[in-house]
């Protein structure tokens, strides 16, 4: 045997073998082909995924913007409700301030005696009053049976007393105006009189 033939393998190959070759170079090729659609079918999958991964990453940081400013909105809201909330109680504290220098003026005016000289002479009469029926019930003895006619006396002198004064002051309020216009009718009539002399 020379060198060549050795060199040259044996290149006759069968048909069967040729059409064996053929199928398995169609199944390679149409393994390849589907692994490329699924690659390209995995690859649009994931493109799809980013894009909603994307999306929903713009959705989240909106989302998360949103409740930053409500919380913030929130913060505004409560500083604002605590500030009205002091100024109520400010309000209401100096309101109850105002009623309590009210009530502390009125009792000073009350207290205050009447710079009026009918005032002064009727609370005088009103308190010496009061001292002498006082001492006089106390010289009545507590067993004695004038002493409710005395309580119902007094009683009745001091109800005509109210209803006098009353009706005095009724009749001033009415005289009043008419005293007036009378003192103008007359001094008006003097001076026609006088001017006729």
């Amino acid at each position: 045997m020379s060198d060549e033939s050795l060199a040259q393998p044996e290149e006759t190959v069968t048909r069967a073998e040729l059409e064996s070759l053929r199928e398995q170079l169609k199944a390679i090729r149409g393994d390849r082909d589907r692994q490329n659609f699924e690659r390209a079918e995995i690859v649009a999958k994931a493109n799809v995924y980013a894009k909603e991964r994307d999306e929903l990453k713009e959705q989240l940081a909106a989302a998360a913007a949103e409740r930053d400013r409500l919380a913030q909105e929130k913060a505004s809201a409560t500083a604002l409700v605590q500030n009205l909330t002091r100024l109520a109680d400010d309000a209401n504290r100096r309101a109850d301030e105002a009623a309590e220098e009210i009530a502390r003026l009125r009792a000073a005016i009350e207290n205050t005696p009447s710079a009026d000289p009918v005032a002064l002479l009727t609370a005088l009469a009103t308190e010496k009053t009061k001292a002498a029926v006082a001492w006089l019930r106390a010289k009545i003895p507590a067993d004695s049976p004038m002493l409710p006619w005395f309580d119902k006396t007094v009683e009745t002198v001091t109800m005509v007393g109210c209803m006098a004064v009353r009706l005095t002051k009724e009749f001033i309020a009415w005289a009043t105006p008419r005293v007036i216009a009378l003192t103008k009718q007359g001094a008006a009539k003097v001076e026609e009189l006088l001017a006729k002399k």
